[in-house]
């Protein structure tokens, strides 16, 4: 069932509820150090909704981030919900990342599908990088940080005894929900001043 919205009002109010849910899991992220999994149900269900209500245009399942707004459907939030959760899923399973995190990344994917799913991860991940290597410089800890990257990739060389463990070892940890939060804003800002998307399906 859809509602006769205006495209872009629709995409005003999504892009408006995607954000504000962001921001409330990053809030939750800086002072618990963990995303409610109530919340990640709650971003689910909305992004869902949102793209079985939207308008469809001329340009069926165009999306949130475009010119040519339109809800991507059942389908497209499903996917894009199961591409998040499985661009981070190896993440997670290496304890590089919280599962909220992962369980985030498939919020944001329910609301934008799969092909900007993909693009948005790959945002959040530069951007985590960026600030990671920032906050490694500010807290003078750059040579156990480097230590510890060594280590942890020296664990996979096979006969290493190296061993690493993220969640006992780790010099700093920065709430990824920051990454997360910058990235999502990066990626509008990338588009909505006119460049193209980088997977263009």
């Amino acid at each position: 069932m859809q509602f006769n919205t205006i495209p872009e009002a629709w995409q005003a109010i999504s892009l408006s509820v995607l954000a504000l849910l962001v921001l409330t899991a990053l809030v939750f992220d800086l002072r618990q150090r963990r995303i409610p999994n109530k919340l990640v149900l709650l971003m689910l269900g909305v992004g869902l909704l949102f793209n079985l209500i939207g308008p469809q245009t001329w340009l069926q399942g165009t999306g949130l981030f475009t010119n040519y707004p339109g809800a991507l459907g059942a389908k497209g939030a499903l996917l894009g919900a199961l591409t998040g959760l499985a661009i981070f899923l190896p993440l997670y399973l290496l304890r590089a990342m919280g599962a909220g995190d992962v369980k985030l990344m498939a919020g944001i994917g329910s609301f934008v599908g799969p092909a900007t799913a993909i693009d948005v991860a790959l945002f959040i991940l530069v951007t985590g990088g960026v600030l990671a290597v920032v906050r490694m410089v500010w807290v003078r800890k750059t040579q156990l940080v480097l230590f510890n990257v060594v280590t942890a990739l020296g664990q996979w060389v096979p006969g290493s005894v190296a061993h690493f463990d993220p969640a006992t070892q780790s010099a700093d940890r920065m709430p990824y929900g920051v990454a997360m939060a910058v990235g999502l804003l990066a990626y509008g800002a990338w588009i909505f001043s006119g460049h193209h998307p980088i997977v263009n399906v």
